[in-house]
């Protein structure tokens, strides 16, 4: 549920950062300087915007963990129990031999 909040959020701070600089614009040309707060409140839109997509992917993670992928160190994770006691890597190409 908090994911749809969150990316309601998103797409509304998104949208008001963008209205911001475009009537930063306009600002500047009529009021001089007070343009600066139209594009300092378009920074901060768009700081709370990436701060909802980081907080939409962090519970997107916990709802839904990502698959384990291994490292340098142990190589490639292997799911499937069909090859169990298999050497996966043995550097082959995955050929049997003949």
């Amino acid at each position: 549920m908090m994911t749809k909040l969150y990316l309601i959020l998103r797409i509304v701070f998104c949208i008001l950062a963008v209205a911001l600089c475009a009537a930063a614009v306009f600002v500047f040309v009529y009021l001089d300087w007070w343009g600066m707060a139209c594009v300092i409140g378009a920074a901060v839109c768009a700081a709370l915007m990436l701060l909802f997509k980081r907080l939409q992917t962090d519970e997107e993670n916990k709802d839904n963990p990502p698959a384990p992928v291994g490292d340098f160190i142990t190589g490639p994770v292997h799911c499937d129990n069909a090859n169990k006691g298999e050497d996966n890597d043995a550097g082959d190409g995955g050929q049997t031999p003949q």
